[in-house]
């Protein structure tokens, strides 16, 4: 009978000291907070998808900007298109510089898009290719830019990351007011269509 309380009491002993413990227990993960897994060389998703997204920009208006100094005789689409180069040029060098150390790749080559415009591109010549390569390669693209470029200014982490936005916005902003005063361009406008056979021809910036 004896032995009978004893493990009776035993019992209850260790089921306390079970339940005093787990109450601790979950004081204290309840108390601990949560530690959230850092991002890589301080930066997060939007910081890559930028990489990715400026990369293969940055290729393709390189690109566009070397066939438009090859083929145009157009002065002032060949001093847009020189300032292109050298915009696209800088950024290219800085996210090849600043990606090794946020494990990220700058693309090496233009993407799906991007190549099937160039082929397109190479398709034109004169009037025809110079207010093409102006409404892509300056308007568009620097729509584009400015959207991809003001979101990881917004949402991006990375300090390199973030002094490249700062340096280029305003950059992008003169390359694409430069365009629309050579193209007249207006924002949503209709189109051109480059299958036609005559074109406005490129004027002159109006005075500000």
């Amino acid at each position: 009978m004896l032995r009978k309380y004893f493990i009776v009491a035993i019992s209850a002993i260790v089921g306390l000291c079970f339940a005093i413990g787990g109450s601790f227990f979950s004081q204290v993960n309840a108390q601990t907070p949560r530690v959230l897994p850092t991002p890589v060389g301080q930066a997060n998703a939007v910081d890559l998808a930028f990489v990715q997204a400026a990369g293969e920009a940055g290729r393709a208006n390189l690109m566009l900007s070397q066939l438009a100094l090859q083929r145009s005789q157009n002065q002032a689409v060949r001093q847009f298109a020189q300032a292109e180069a050298q915009e696209q040029q800088n950024v290219i060098r800085q996210l090849t510089q600043i990606a090794p150390g946020i494990r990220a790749n700058v693309p090496q080559v233009p993407g799906p898009k991007y190549q099937a415009l160039m082929t397109r591109m190479q398709q034109l010549s004169g009037t025809q290719f110079d207010t093409a390569f102006l409404d892509e390669g300056g308007v568009n693209a620097h729509l584009e830019n400015a959207a991809v470029y003001q979101r990881e200014a917004a949402f991006g982490r990375n300090p390199s990351l973030l002094g490249l936005v700062n340096q280029s916005l305003p950059i992008i902003n003169q390359h694409f007011t430069t365009a629309s005063q050579l193209t007249n361009y207006r924002f949503a406008q209709v189109p051109r269509r480059y299958n036609e056979a005559q074109l406005p021809s490129i004027s002159a910036p109006r005075a500000q």
